[in-house]
């Protein structure tokens, strides 16, 4: 970044902080994805009614496999990506099944 030039004092201030001879430290995040966005996670956006904003802080009730994920309410569900990655093998369709699901307790 040799070629931009700082136009006032505190630009003047970090170019002098920054070591321009030092490779830059970059970390990446692949295994979390930023937001709920980059999942496919479909009754995310509404409820189940079709309601946008109705019922979205019921994720026990109607979404157990939405909420136990990377984007909300991970501490109150099993983790289902890490921990108890049989969780949900009991209840491979889980319209009919769900019954089946059992209570992890530590």
């Amino acid at each position: 970044m040799k070629h931009i030039k700082p136009l006032n004092w505190k630009g003047k201030q970090l170019e002098k902080r920054i070591d321009l001879k030092k490779e830059p430290e970059v970390e990446g995040l692949a295994l979390l994805p930023m937001g709920c966005s980059t999942l496919f996670d479909p009754g995310w956006e509404t409820d189940f009614s079709g309601m946008v904003l109705d019922g979205l802080c019921q994720p026990h009730y109607r979404d157990i496999y939405g909420c136990y994920g990377d984007c909300w309410w991970a501490a109150q569900v099993p983790d289902g990506l890490t921990n108890y990655s049989t969780y949900s093998d009991v209840c491979p369709v889980a319209a009919n099944d769900w019954r089946k699901l059992q209570y992890v307790k530590p």
